[in-house]
């Protein structure tokens, strides 16, 4: 590090404002020239343009202290169990090192309604003379879902049928009288699926409608 620091001394080295940038190899081969200077002033070798990244990046530093921080956490974990003198962890640690230490653990259990890892469908309750676009607006809005790009597909008839899709401009256009129909006059029934895919999410979202 004392080839960052010393850009504090020499100015501003890569311009007015510039901080370095552990990506820029001129930023890089600067720092390494400049610690080459320092190291050779004192008799240091060992400087490398591989080694003055990594100072700067400061990826050694971070290697080195995650293996120490895991292997403090299990022999922390051993010693609990065999004196039985606390609680265990289940399956989440937090370490937090950025001031200070901190540690927090606690069980992280699955949500079953979970868009992200479970394939639970979702329901959503709607008057059979609502329009699509109804269905789009809660999906859109609705606190957990949030689907903003969405392609919408349901078994109508016997077939697979698009019903909307946002990602392509020619599809959509094609597709968006449809968010002015019901769910009726889309030939949609009560307990009709609707599967929803969207950026946003993983897997595919799969929707079960109650129409009153």
């Amino acid at each position: 590090n004392k080839a960052v620091v010393s850009t504090q001394s020499t100015g501003q080295p890569f311009g007015p404002g510039v901080a370095v940038d552990g990506d820029n190899p001129d930023h890089i081969t600067w720092l390494y020239k400049t610690a080459v200077d320092r190291a050779n002033s004192f008799n240091i070798s060992g400087v490398t343009y591989r080694l003055t990244q990594g100072v700067t990046k400061r990826i050694i530093p971070a290697v080195a202290s995650t293996n120490a921080t895991i292997a403090a956490a299990c022999v922390t974990e051993c010693l609990k169990i065999a004196t039985a003198s606390y609680h265990h962890l289940d399956n989440y640690l937090m370490f937090n090192n950025v001031e200070g230490v901190y540690t927090f653990a606690f069980t992280s259990e699955r949500k079953d309604n979970c868009l992200a890892c479970s394939r639970a469908s979702q329901q959503l309750t709607f008057a059979g003379s609502d329009p699509l676009q109804a269905f789009l607006d809660t999906i859109g809005t609705e606190t957990g879902f949030n689907l903003r790009k969405p392609t919408l597909t349901a078994m109508v008839g016997g077939e697979n049928k698009t019903l909307y899709m946002s990602n392509l401009p020619q599809m959509e256009e094609a597709l968006r009288p449809n968010l002015a129909l019901s769910f009726h006059e889309l030939n949609m029934q009560d307990g009709q699926e609707i599967v929803v895919t969207d950026p946003g999410v993983k897997m595919p979202v799969h929707f079960i409608l109650t129409l009153t």
